[in-house]
């Protein structure tokens, strides 16, 4: 009796185990978040024509070689490339939440630069800090561009367009953690606490029976 609820126990012991680190490896706050960005509210080029912009997610995107590197090295070690690149500039509440390939939908040569891009951006206010970093293909450098804000908005003027780095001062933005609700470098939906309980209950419920089990058992 005694080896059936000790094999039951540590059956509840390691679900609860498995649920709670699925929830840290899926829930946790990632410095780089990919949904921040949810699309352009206008854009208008130095003509003051409408232009129609696409961003793209980084997975959808087709880098060349230099852009993707550039992407790459910023996803993998944000921190680092952000005091890399802002020098000075940077400090400990900028975050990187979001990196996306902003490009012309349609026939490029026909838009005069610079262009001016509203984004659509939940969670950030008027009084919100944002600097994007245009990554400038010729001058193999991410270029800084200290963004205006508005109400949920980030407006920023490109001389060209290409991977967009979006960076926030934590401190001077809403509910930054719940503009995105999958994981930032696989895509995965976040567990839900639900399931989470689902799997440890069902193991309890294992448990119930092998301890009922093993009593009749014993009884017969």
């Amino acid at each position: 009796m005694k080896k059936i609820i000790k094999r039951a126990a540590a059956v509840v012991c390691g679900a609860a185990l498995v649920a709670t680190m699925t929830l840290s490896a899926f829930a946790l706050p990632s410095p780089s978040v990919s949904g921040f960005v949810k699309d352009v509210k206008s854009a208008v080029d130095a003509n003051g024509n409408a232009v129609n912009i696409i961003v793209q997610l980084v997975a959808d995107a087709k880098f060349d070689a230099a852009e993707q590197k550039a992407v790459d090295a910023l996803r993998a070690n944000p921190t680092a490339e952000l005091k890399r690149i802002l020098g000075s500039e940077y400090k400990d509440t900028l975050q990187l939440v979001d990196i996306r390939n902003v490009k012309i939908d349609g026939d490029a040569s026909k838009v005069k630069f610079p262009v001016t891009v509203t984004f659509d951006v939940p969670g950030v206010t008027a009084s919100s800090e944002a600097i994007l970093l245009h990554y400038v293909e010729k001058d193999n450098q991410w270029e800084v561009i200290h963004a205006k804000t508005g109400d949920k908005t980030i407006e920023a003027s490109f001389n060209s367009l290409s991977p967009v780095a979006f960076v926030v001062d934590t401190t001077t933005a809403t509910n930054m953690d719940k503009t995105d609700k999958t994981s930032p470098k696989t895509g995965e939906p976040a567990v839900p606490m639900g399931a989470i309980v689902a799997v440890i209950a069902v193991a309890a419920g294992g448990l119930f029976f092998a301890v009922k089990r093993g009593t009749v058992s014993r009884d017969a």
